[in-house]
């Protein structure tokens, strides 16, 4: 399974307050998709699936305002720590 669609599966199953499909730029917090609580719990299950450690100076908004902003900061963590 991708990243994507690991986070995707996550927020719909157990975050999402909408009935609707999420897609990888939809605004999770700006669209309701998620509420700041929410924000939390994806917090802990990204540091759990993907084995990385999310720093203070990283918890900003744009890193967490859409599937693809999260994968990309995912991305970023992992290029960091194989390199």
């Amino acid at each position: 399974m991708q990243r994507n669609d690991k986070i995707r599966d996550f927020i719909e199953s157990t975050l999402a307050r909408t009935g609707r499909p999420v897609q990888d730029t939809d605004l999770l917090l700006e669209d309701g998709i998620i509420d700041s609580f929410g924000i939390m719990a994806l917090l802990e299950f990204v540091e759990q699936t993907f084995s990385i450690r999310i720093d203070g100076d990283e918890l900003q908004p744009d890193n967490f305002r859409s599937i693809a902003a999260i994968s990309a900061l995912i991305e970023r963590k992992t290029t960091r720590l194989a390199g």
